[in-house]
């Protein structure tokens, strides 16, 4: 681990607590203490931008970002930070994918820089970064179509009209069909009841070999921690992989290392593992 110059975190059951809301004060230590030894830290994760630039303003995290499943990448929090990477949906395979998730009466969120566009399908719900103020809002199947139009940088499809903690019995059988149908689309999953829609251009891994380059890194110098399957290319990318405690079985087969849970704070505890291994290394 000597050689760690960047370290990606996916957020959701990694850097933060189980409620999805904190981030425990050992990570942010952890962190703090990894970029003051000369090492970068990039949250990576499925939100938005704008979710995870509000993340790091209110902790004060001195982190880059690599957001929408690797569709975006930035030096630093938006507005302010500068573009690294983007990549949107083909419109033709966008709207492919509509049709197929329009079937299934799951709640659909089309993604755009500071918008979602959202077919509610009877959740009720509005997407909770419009609750908090930080995007803005369009709803139907005219708007999301519309969007397709533009270019999303991702297609959400989630039952609980949220995160999709919770098993989705409609969930699977459209994912499966996607994979057989759209198999040159990275199809994910980074809950049991949600199904991502990206770019074959982007994904995590893709996104964050761009922020390395621009660092002028190579994998070699990065390590990723994850827990789900839509950090799996970001795990394959980097020569240090390592899993959460709580990561499914493919993230534990797929990676070098192995952390504690994120309720047992693994993000700090392997920050200072690499810390002191780099510590022991040169003196």
């Amino acid at each position: 681990m000597n050689r760690v110059r960047l370290i990606a975190l996916d957020m959701d059951g990694t850097l933060l607590a189980s409620d999805h809301h904190t981030v425990p004060k050992e990570n942010i230590d952890a962190i703090r203490l990894a970029h003051s030894r000369g090492i970068r830290v990039a949250i990576s994760t499925g939100r938005m931008v704008e979710d995870a630039s509000d993340f790091i303003r209110r902790y004060d995290l001195p982190c880059m970002i690599v957001a929408a499943n690797g569709a975006r990448a930035c030096t630093g929090p938006m507005p302010g930070g500068q573009w690294i990477y983007r990549c949107d949906l083909d419109p033709a395979d966008a709207h492919r994918a509509l049709d197929m998730l329009m079937e299934t009466g799951l709640a659909i969120h089309g993604f755009e820089d500071g918008v979602v566009n959202t077919v509610d399908n009877g959740s009720g719900k509005k997407y909770h970064l419009v609750y908090r103020g930080l995007i803005k809002d369009r709803y139907g199947e005219e708007a999301i179509r519309a969007a397709a139009d533009r270019g999303v940088m991702k297609l959400f499809a989630v039952g609980d009209g949220f995160a999709g903690d919770v098993f989705d019995p409609r969930v699977e059988p459209v994912r499966r069909k996607m994979i057989e149908e759209l198999e040159y689309l990275q199809i994910t999953s980074s809950a049991p009841g949600n199904v991502e829609i990206i770019s074959p251009l982007a994904g995590k891994g893709m996104a964050l070999r761009y922020v390395a380059e621009s660092l002028g890194l190579t994998r070699e110098n990065v390590m990723a921690v994850g827990d789900a399957g839509n950090d799996l290319n970001m795990l394959e990318y980097a020569y240090h992989s390592v899993a959460m405690g709580n990561a499914t079985d493919e993230v534990l087969d797929c990676c070098r290392y192995r952390t504690a849970t994120n309720d047992e704070c693994g993000v700090a505890k392997i920050i200072h593992q690499v810390l002191d291994s780099q510590e022991k290394t040169h003196g």
